[in-house]
């Protein structure tokens, strides 16, 4: 067992599917003196020394699968604790932070790991970071325009899926091609936003075993100062606004959206939305997302 003082002390995990603001929200944290961000992701350390599959153009998994604290294997703790305190000696002296900064690490991959995640790290602190759905599609679709993924059928009701990369740019013959990006059906994109954050949320919201909150993209765009001194009190560090990154922020990051869609693809969207019906508004507690959404999309094929 690792010594519970060389244990990582209420470590941050910034959680959410992808392109829902996840890097942004990680370095306006990381910015803070007392928080020490080590990079895009660690997936490197999570695959390489944690032997935790996160499939990604930047490792050699072939799979990303959903973990709860039964698949913790001996020696793992000790393996990612070891390696991520030696990159914190290395993020502390090249950004000039204090060695006792919290350590923070956003990862999507994490979300169908929740279980897994808080059993390695009992104290760990969680902030649940959500995109409207149109957006993070449309997001989604562009980014897969340049990797190529693919999205595996659901063999089992109790596990949460991941995307799976392919170095091909085309599909293999075995592969249903509406499920394979780019060029795939977005419908698959939209299940994805659900399923992850569904899982998130069953896990955050239901659980209570760890503190968390749940910010969402479009009011940190709205306000960030607002939003980021709400992290910081949750955090309990001293208060501080990180203006160079905050000037950064693109205001119209979430303008483009029905722009980069389909009649198509704005008509399967839809469809999904009303096949999904009230299960949306579970998500997220006391936001009607399934009425926001279904009028997002049908002003969006009015035009």
């Amino acid at each position: 067992m690792i010594e519970e003082e060389s244990r990582l002390k209420k470590p941050i995990f910034v959680v959410g599917c992808m392109r829902s603001g996840t890097t942004m929200l990680s370095k306006l944290l990381g910015d803070h003196p007392n928080i020490i961000h080590c990079g895009f992701e660690l997936k490197d350390i999570w695959s390489t020394e944690g032997n935790v599959p996160m499939s990604s153009p930047k490792t050699c998994d072939k799979s990303c699968p959903s973990l709860d604290e039964t698949d913790i294997k001996p020696g793992q703790l000790e393996k990612l604790t070891t390696a991520f305190y030696k990159r914190m000696e290395f993020v502390s002296k090249k950004k000039k932070k204090s060695k006792n900064g919290i350590f923070l690490n956003k990862n999507p991959h994490f979300c169908n790991k929740l279980p897994f995640l808080n059993a390695l790290f009992p104290d760990a602190r969680f902030i649940w970071i959500y995109r409207d759905l149109p957006s993070v599609v449309a997001s989604m679709k562009k980014l897969f325009d340049d990797n190529s993924h693919y999205w595996p059928k659901k063999h089992n009701d109790n596990t949460t899926r991941c995307w799976i990369y392919h170095p091909e740019k085309h599909p293999p013959e075995d592969i249903d091609k509406d499920r394979f990006f780019p060029e795939g059906d977005v419908k698959y994109l939209a299940e994805y936003w659900y399923e992850n954050n569904k899982a998130v949320s069953d896990f955050l919201i239901n659980s209570y075993q760890n503190p968390f909150l749940i910010i969402k993209e479009e009011e940190l765009i709205a306000n960030p100062k607002k939003i980021i001194s709400q992290c910081y009190q949750f955090l309990d560090v001293p208060k501080y606004v990180p203006k160079k990154l905050i000037k950064k922020i693109d205001s119209n990051r979430n303008s483009l959206w029905n722009t980069r869609l389909t009649t198509e693809e704005l008509q399967s969207l839809y469809k999904f939305v009303l096949d999904q019906g009230k299960n949306l508004d579970h998500i997220i507690p006391e936001k009607a997302l399934f009425t926001e959404y279904k009028s997002q999309i049908t002003n969006a094929l009015s035009k």
